[in-house]
Parts: C-alpha cells; structure tokens; sequence
C-alpha cells in the first residue's frame, strides 16, 4: 500500500495524465454504446394455435393437438413440445436448439402440420415464432360524437386496419372493442 501512495506522491503528473485518459475513454465508450429498452432477443420457440369450435378439451386434445405433436416432436433440432388444449383451442410450444435456423424450423413445421387431416370444423393452424419484439407498442382508440358504434367499426375494420398492415415493419394490427351482431 505505501508504495502505491509513493508512487502517486512521487508521479502526480503520471497520475493525472491516467485520469484523463480514463475519463475520456468512460465518456467515449458510454456515448457510443447501443442502448436499447427492448434489445432483440431471438428465442427459439415457435407456436402452433388451432381453433376448433364447439369442441370440449378432450375432442381437441385427441383430433388436434396429439396429431400436430405426433408429427412436431421428431422433427430436427427439436428439443421441447409443450401443448395445451383448451375448450375450442389447442395451443402447442415448440422448443428448438439455439443453433437451428428458424425460419427452416417454421417451414419445416408448416410443411408437417398441412399433412395432416382436421375434423372439419377445425380451423388452419396458425404457426408464429414466439418473439419478444413482438410486443404491441401502439394502441390507439377511435370515438366519435356523431358516429354510431357501428359505422365506427365498419370504418376501422374497412379502413384504418388494412391501411395499417401494408405500412412496413408492421407484424399485425388488432382491432378490439367493435360491435359485433350476434343472433
């Protein structure tokens, strides 16, 4: 310990010099880091979602979700098949190797998954890489005091939904909230 008190007795212009440099290079390094609130983090998961109306967890458990995963879990670099089926709905989670090319593991998936043959009132699966980016990061809302709820959803579904998907960059548009007719 003293000889480091001596030396910076001893050299204080040494010491100052390597202040100096220390401070500029924190400075440049802090003004030239990439800082990001959501960095892109590629997770190797992708989803497959099949809706069957009318149909209670075991129905689409036994005529969906087993086929989907019988044909999923020898696929390559498959690690992980999670599914869980629900009234109406079976969703199925299926986890890859960091080193597998995911857009290959998403055609691969497409590819085994239109083989095979759902009851009729299933609809297509619909297969999505799982994506932390994929967060929502603007929500808006329409109103009108002359404008019936209607011909407000017309208008957001006719007009401001497609307008929106065609701009670039865009994943997907939501629309909630509209009125729907029921019978």
């Amino acid at each position: 310990m003293n000889s480091i008190i001596n030396f910076v007795l001893k050299n204080k212009f040494a010491v100052w010099l390597m202040t100096i440099i220390v401070t500029v290079a924190g400075l440049y390094a802090g003004l030239n880091m990439k800082q990001e609130s959501i960095p892109n983090i590629n997770t190797p998961v992708i989803t497959v979602s099949t809706t069957y109306p009318g149909a209670t967890p075991d129905e689409v458990s036994d005529k969906v979700t087993d086929p989907i995963e019988k044909s999923i879990q020898n696929l390559n670099g498959v690690n992980v098949v999670t599914s869980n089926s629900f009234e109406n709905a079976s969703s199925i989670q299926v986890e890859y190797d960091y080193n597998k090319d995911m857009d290959e593991a998403k055609k691969e998936i497409e590819d085994a998954v239109n083989n095979i043959n759902f009851p009729e009132n299933a609809e297509k699966p619909k297969i999505a890489r799982f994506s932390i980016n994929a967060v929502p990061i603007l929500a808006l809302s329409v109103s009108g005091d002359k404008e019936s709820l209607e011909n407000l959803t017309k208008k957001v579904e006719g007009d401001l939904v497609p307008s929106l998907e065609g701009l670039d960059g865009v994943s997907s548009v939501e629309a909630s909230g509209q009125q729907i007719k029921e019978v």
